[in-house]
């Protein structure tokens, strides 16, 4: 029996960083964010021994280790955690292929561990649901893999779709109820530019967290002001008026203002060249995607101004990613 899932890369509007314990543990944190039409994909194949084997198609490597290996200093140590936590027996061959590269700023880590879980969960018949699946993901992430980081990338790619969510001592999931005219709005008017570079996420959230143990009055209120922008974005979505479109524009840069402040790892020149460029010939906000340092920039375009931004960022190095919005989250299937 072979096994395939695939899991969404997520793009974040408001409120990212303030889905980071313990900061949402003891004030809450939210986030708008909504899955698009790029996914990692994972094939599970049974084999006649214990060891595991890895193909990762992007990279054009290979990797083998045997169950129970908890070294998480080497490559591929997601899938160590994700055998290791569901306490796989036997072995596997795994087929991994991601259609956007590592450091996207996009969660594709949290979309790698959901589309493993989904697999694995589909093949054993745990019968986890996908806030089950969510967790685990985040479980293996934070725990199992002392890396540092949020809630929202994980339940992202389990549900799917265009949500608000609240990290608390509970995790919840609010489909924002929108109509398919704002939805496609908003996507006509979205531009998502690759600027380069990669991130190393832990090392800027390990950033936030400091700030947030110090207790800065300034680094709170940045973190309520990241909090206002994304009640505000749900609150204009479910409104369903589109005249108040560009209002989300203006809030997307009152967030990127607020999250520059966390840390000074966050932004770079080569990132504020991108984002001032775009300010100059018609977009009204944006972001860049992630914990920050590099990946892309989601801008929020005039419409009529959109094809002349995407020819002015393309001038200056960007490489513009085509995408819509994607309503689904994991998917599995058996071959």
């Amino acid at each position: 029996m072979i096994i395939r899932s695939k899991a969404p890369f997520r793009v974040s509007f408001g409120g990212g960083g303030t889905d980071l314990p313990p900061y949402c543990v003891e004030h809450k944190g939210c986030v708008i964010n909504t899955t698009i039409d790029r996914h990692v994909f994972i094939t599970l194949k049974p084999r006649e021994d214990t060891s595991i084997h890895i193909n990762a198609l992007n990279f054009n490597k290979e990797y083998d280790f045997e169950i129970g290996d908890k070294d998480y200093s080497e490559e591929f140590e997601i899938f160590k955690g994700v055998v290791n936590v569901l306490e796989v027996k036997e072995g596997f061959d795994i087929t991994v292929y991601s259609e956007l590269p590592a450091g996207s700023g996009m969660g594709g880590s949290s979309s790698l561990s959901v589309a493993l879980i989904g697999a694995f969960n589909r093949y054993y018949d745990f019968g986890f649901t996908s806030h089950e699946i969510a967790q685990k993901a985040y479980d293996i992430e934070r725990i199992e893999l002392a890396q540092k980081g949020g809630y929202q990338d994980q339940f992202a790619a389990a549900y799917g779709g265009l949500n608000f969510m609240e990290f608390n001592e509970v995790i919840k999931v609010f489909p924002v109820h929108t109509s398919p005219e704002m939805i496609n709005e908003l996507q006509y008017r979205m531009i998502l530019c690759y600027v380069g570079g990669s991130h190393f996420s832990s090392d800027i959230q390990h950033d936030v967290i400091e700030g947030y143990e110090v207790e800065r009055k300034s680094f709170m209120d940045s973190m309520q002001d990241l909090k206002n922008v994304a009640y505000g974005m749900r609150e204009i979505m479910e409104s369903k008026d589109l005249t108040r479109l560009n209002e989300f524009g203006e809030l997307l840069h009152q967030g990127w203002l607020a999250k520059k402040s966390l840390s000074d790892k966050i932004s770079n020149k080569n990132i504020e060249n991108f984002y001032i460029t775009s300010r100059k010939f018609g977009v009204l906000g944006g972001k860049l995607l992630g914990a920050g340092g590099g990946g892309h920039l989601l801008l929020f375009s005039d419409p009529k101004e959109k094809y002349r931004v995407i020819q002015k960022l393309e001038e200056i190095g960007g490489k513009i990613v085509n995408f819509h919005f994607n309503s689904r989250g994991l998917e599995v299937w058996k071959i």
